[in-house]
């Protein structure tokens, strides 16, 4: 319920633990390189193939179908067509949304937008926001709470209705995994590789 006496708290933006090592210097891999969705992609082999897969995803066209009892048909004039198709928001393109929901997902395991409803119950907009600015919070009757923080540091509750949420590879079904994370040591080896070759050349 709104109170116009609560006093209006303002919260920096969070930060993630795997940021928060990597700021420590803290190695979590054997080869005592710290791996991470950021470091990952100083690795060509991972930015290359984040790159192609969010493209070659970005790059199709997403049609919406109504079955019917002689196959199906694409259903045209509909709000999701026109979100994934024409304008997900006022700020990116259906190319640049879904490039940037896709990297999210390969390299962190989940990608988080926000459902904007009209008073229709019409879906009008497909906010994206990075998985280090959401947390999530199970509650007693077993739904989901979606707590993100945006830029300025205002944290907003969403049901999980309000929330479209992509998983990689995940094992409980909810909540998904990062390829980064599941690879790790190997991902960690290349960097230590990379860094050990820079090193060579560098004392050549």
């Amino acid at each position: 319920m709104w109170n116009p006496f609560k006093r209006k708290e303002q919260r920096s933006a969070p930060i993630a633990i795997d940021e928060l090592l990597s700021y420590l210097g803290v190695s979590n891999t054997g080869a005592g390189e710290f791996v991470s969705p950021q470091t990952a992609e100083a690795l060509p082999a991972v930015m290359n193939a984040v790159t192609v897969i969010a493209e070659a995803v970005a790059s199709m066209p997403c049609y919406l179908y109504r079955l019917k009892d002689d196959g199906r048909e694409r259903i045209y004039k509909h709000p999701v067509d026109y979100l994934l198709n024409e304008m997900p928001n006022r700020s990116q393109t259906p190319y640049q949304f879904k490039y940037t929901m896709m990297r999210h997902c390969l390299l962190n395991g989940n990608a988080y937008a926000v459902i904007e409803w009209n008073s229709k119950g019409e879906p009008i907009s497909l906010t994206p926001y990075p998985p280090s600015a959401v947390n999530i919070y199970r509650k007693v009757g077993g739904e989901y709470i979606y707590q993100i923080t945006d830029l300025d540091g205002k944290t907003t509750n969403y049901l999980q209705d309000e929330i479209l949420h992509l998983r990689h590879s995940s094992l409980d079904g909810f909540m998904g995994r990062s390829p980064v994370t599941i690879c790790r040591e190997t991902v960690g080896l290349g960097l230590a590789q990379q860094k050990h070759g820079s090193a060579i050349m560098k004392t050549d």
